[in-house]
C-alpha cells in the first residue's frame, strides 16, 4: 500500500515540480536577448562549470569555510540523490539490486555523513557566527529556514533509514524499513517539488548562470543593445534573460554586499538587494511583494492600473532608489565575490544609462559631466591650467612638439594634471622618467579627459565623444605607445581603446629597478600597508606588481590589511563619487582609512591619484593624521632613489 502512495505523491511532485520549471522557463525567456555571445565556445563554459559549479572551486577561494561547506552538501546531495533513485527502481523490482548490500551500505553512509557535516556548516555559519552580510534580511526570503530545516530533515532520516534498510531477503520487507523509506522519500519529493518555488532553484539556474557568463575581459563593459529605443535599463522588458537566469541562481549568500562600499557605508544600496528584486519583480510591480531594500529604507512605487504598471512602470524606486543607483563606486567587489557570476554592478550602470538619457540626473552628476565635456577634467579647472605642474619639473617637460620623436606617449590624467596633492607626484615620476631614459613626450594642454568614469556615470554618448577625440589627438603625433599614470586611464585605453600598447607607470618604474637604472639606496625604516587600486587589481589584475616595488625598497617593512588584493574595500571614488558628497553615513574612505591605521602602519601607500584623494581625507576625517600618512608608491620611490622626500 506504501508503494501505491509514493508513487502517487511522485506523480504529484513531478507535476508540482514541472509546472513551476515551466514558470521560471517563461520567465527568463521573457527578458530580452544579451547583446554579447553566452553560449559560444562550449568546451571552455563547459570547464567554468566543472570548476565553479561541481567544484566550487571559486566559492572556496573566497571564502574557505563555505566552500567546503558548499561542497560536502552538494556531493552529498548528489550521491543521495542517486540512490534515491534505486530506492525508486528496488521498490518496484526488489530483484534489481540483490547481492549489492555493501555497496550501498557504505556510499549511503558515506554521502549522509557529507551532507549532513556540510549542512552543519550552513547552520552554524548563519545561526551562531552570523557573519555581516546576514545582519539584513531580504525583506522576501521567507524561505530560508524552511530550506534549511527540509534538507536537515532529509538528512537525518537518510541516516536513520540506512541503519534500517538492508538487501536482503530477511530485511527488505520490514515494516520499519517501509516507514522510514517512505518518510524519507516523501521529504525527498517535497524537497524536489519545491526547487523552482524556492532558493532551491539555485540547484538548477546556478550551473547555466556559470555557464552563461561574461568572456569579457573585467575592464571591458557591457556592450549596448543594438535594438532601436533601448536607453538603459529603464522598463521590465528591458532585463536580458541573463539578468533573470542570474537572480534565479542567486542563493542571497550576501558575498556580494560583504564587501560593497555602499552597503558597508550604510546607503540604500545592496547589491544582493538588487539582484533579488529583479527575482520577484513581476510580483513587486503587481503590489504582491515589497521592494527589498537594505537598512528599512523603502520607496513606494507610483500609482496606476496594475496593466500599465508592469509595462511601463520605470525600474527606479523598483530594483534601487536614486540614492542607491550613485552611490556604486563601480568597484567590481560584488562581481567578483559573486559564485554564480551575476553582473550587479553592470545592472546599476545600465540603470545610470537609462537616467542620463532621461535628463534626470542628479545635479552634481550633471556637473561632473558638464565639466568633463568643456574643460576635459571632472573638477572644472580651465584647460589652460593643464600643463601648469611643468613649472614644478626641473628642466622640463618634452611634449610632443618638442620631442617628434618619442616612443611613449605619457597620458597624465586629470588628477595628476590639477589636482595639489597629486601634482608633488607628478613631478617626481617627470624626474624618474628623465633619470632611466624613457623617451616619453606628454600633450600638455592638449590632453584631454580618457573618459572611463563618464562611461561609468551611464553617459555613453560623451565617452565615444572623448573617445573620438583621443584618438584624432594620437593619430595626429602618431601615438602607438600609452604609457597611464591613473588606473582608472589604464583601464580605458587598455580595455575600451583598440591598437596601442599600453603599460601601467608602476611596469616602467619596476622594469628600471630590475634592470639598475633605479637604485633605491637609501633605506625607507617605516612600516607600509598597500591599498589595492580597483581598477588597477579587480579590473585588471595587478596585485603583486605594486607589492614588488615596495619589497624592493630598502628598509620598508610591507603590511597587509585584512582585505586586499582582489577583496580589496574600495576607497570610494569610482563610479563618478571623486566630487561628490557620499550619501552613506560611514563613508567608504573613513572605513579604509580605519583599517589601514589598524595594521600599526605608519605609511598607507596608494598607486591611484583618486585613493591618494579619498584616503588622505579619511585620514584627516578620522583624525589619523598622527599614526598614519598617505603617500603614493612614486614617492617612496623617489625617496628612496634621491634620499629626499
Amino acid at each position: 500500500m506504501l508503494e501505491y502512495i509514493y508513487y502517487l505523491m511522485l506523480i504529484v511532485a513531478l507535476a508540482v515540480f514541472a509546472r513551476g520549471l515551466k514558470k521560471q522557463i517563461d520567465f527568463v525567456n521573457s527578458g530580452r536577448p544579451s547583446a554579447e555571445p553566452r553560449t559560444n565556445n562550449f568546451g571552455r563554459r563547459l570547464k567554468y562549470v566543472i570548476f565553479d559549479a561541481l567544484l566550487l572551486i571559486k566559492v572556496f577561494f573566497r571564502e574557505k569555510k563555505m566552500g567546503v561547506g558548499h561542497f560536502l552538501v552538494l556531493w552529498g546531495f548528489i550521491i543521495l540523490g542517486i540512490w534515491i533513485i534505486a530506492f525508486t527502481i528496488y521498490a518496484a523490482i526488489p530483484e534489481a539490486f540483490r547481492g549489492a548490500y555493501l555497496f550501498f551500505k557504505y556510499s549511503m553512509t558515506a554521502s549522509a555523513i557529507l551532507f549532513f557535516a556540510g549542512l552543519l556548516v550552513f547552520a552554524v555559519n548563519r545561526y551562531i557566527l552570523k557573519p555581516s552580510r546576514f545582519a539584513r534580511k531580504y525583506d522576501n526570503a521567507s524561505d530560508d529556514d524552511l530550506v534549511l530545516l527540509l534538507l536537515l530533515f532529509v538528512a537525518i532520516f537518510g541516516i536513520v533509514l540506512k541503519e534500517y534498510l538492508r538487501f536482503s531477503p530477511e530485511f527488505a520487507n520490514s515494516l520499519a524499513v517501509h516507514i522510514f523509506w517512505f518518510l524519507h522519500a516523501a521529504a525527498i519529493l517535497a524537497f524536489f517539488a519545491l526547487i523552482p518555488y524556492t532558493k532551491l532553484m539555485h540547484i538548477l539556474a546556478a550551473p547555466i548562470s556559470i555557464f552563461t557568463k561574461t568572456e569579457r575581459k573585467p575592464g571591458q563593459m557591457r556592450p549596448m543593445p543594438q535594438e532601436e529605443g533601448y536607453s538603459g535599463l529603464v522598463r521590465r522588458k528591458d532585463l536580458t534573460r541573463r539578468d533573470l537566469l542570474a537572480s534565479l541562481a542567486c542563493m542571497r549568500c550576501g558575498r556580494c554586499q560583504d564587501n560593497c562600499p555602499a552597503f558597508n557605508s550604510k546607503t540604500s544600496l545592496s547589491p544582493m538587494f538588487l539582484v533579488q528584486n529583479i527575482r520577484h519583480i513581476d510580483k513587486i510591480l503587481k503590489h504582491e511583494l515589497p521592494i527589498g531594500k537594505p537598512y528599512d529604507v523603502v520607496t513606494e512605487t507610483d500609482g496606476g492600473t496594475e496593466a500599465e504598471e508592469q509595462e511601463e512602470q520605470t525600474l527606479l524606486d523598483v530594483l534601487l532608489d536614486m540614492d542607491a543607483v550613485w552611490a556604486c563606486t563601480t568597484c567590481r567587489a560584488c562581481m567578483e565575490m559573486c559564485p554564480i557570476y551575476a553582473e550587479q554592478m553592470e545592472l546599476i550602470i545600465e540603470m545610470r544609462r537609462g537616467i542620463i538619457e532621461s535628463g534626470e540626473a542628479p545635479p552634481d552628476i550633471r556637473d561632473l559631466l558638464t565639466n568633463i565635456q568643456k574643460q576635459k577634467n571632472p573638477w572644472g579647472e580651465a584647460k589652460f591650467k593643464r600643463d601648469q605642474w611643468f613649472k614644478k619639473v626641473e628642466g622640463g617637460v618634452p611634449t610632443v612638439k618638442d620631442n617628434s620623436e618619442f616612443e611613449w606617449l605619457w597620458f597624465v590624467g586629470c588628477a595628476h594634471s590639477f589636482d595639489n596633492r597629486n601634482i608633488p607626484v607628478t613631478a617626481k615620476l617627470a624626474k624618474l622618467l628623465k633619470d632611466i631614459g624613457v623617451n616619453y613626450a606628454v600633450l600638455g594642454r592638449d590632453e584631454g579627459c580618457c573618459g572611463n568614469d563618464v562611461r561609468r556615470v551611464g553617459e555613453e554618448g560623451l565617452f565615444e565623444l572623448l573617445k573620438e577625440e583621443n584618438i584624432g589627438m594620437f593619430e595626429k603625433y602618431g601615438v602607438k605607445k600609452i604609457i597611464a599614470t591613473s588606473p582608472h586611464c589604464y583601464n580605458t585605453f587598455a580595455n575600451e581603446y583598440e591598437g596601442y600598447e599600453v603599460k601601467f607607470i608602476l611596469e616602467l618604474i619596476y622594469d628600471a629597478i630590475k634592470s639598475g637604472k633605479l637604485h633605491l639606496k637609501h633605506p625607507i625604516n617605516k612600516k607600509v600597508t598597500y591599498h589595492d587600486p580597483c581598477y588597477l587589481g579587480r579590473y585588471n589584475g595587478i596585485y603583486e606588481l605594486p607589492r614588488e616595488i615596495l619589497r624592493s625598497i630598502p628598509g620598508l617593512e610591507l603590511v597587509e590589511m585584512p582585505r586586499n588584493r582582489n577583496r580589496s574595500f574600495c576607497c570610494g571614488a569610482g563610479g563618478g563619487n571623486l566630487v561628490r558628497e557620499y550619501p552613506g553615513e560611514d563613508r567608504p574612505n573613513n572605513i579604509r582609512a580605519r583599517e589601514a591605521a589598524e595594521t600599526g602602519a605608519e605609511i598607507l601607500a596608494v598607486a591611484c591619484p583618486f585613493c591618494m584623494i579619498m584616503l588622505e581625507d579619511g585620514v584627516k576625517t578620522e583624525k589619523l593624521d598622527d599614526k598614519i600618512v598617505v603617500k603614493d608608491i612614486i614617492e617612496l620611490v623617489y625617496e628612496s632613489v634621491y634620499g629626499q622626500s
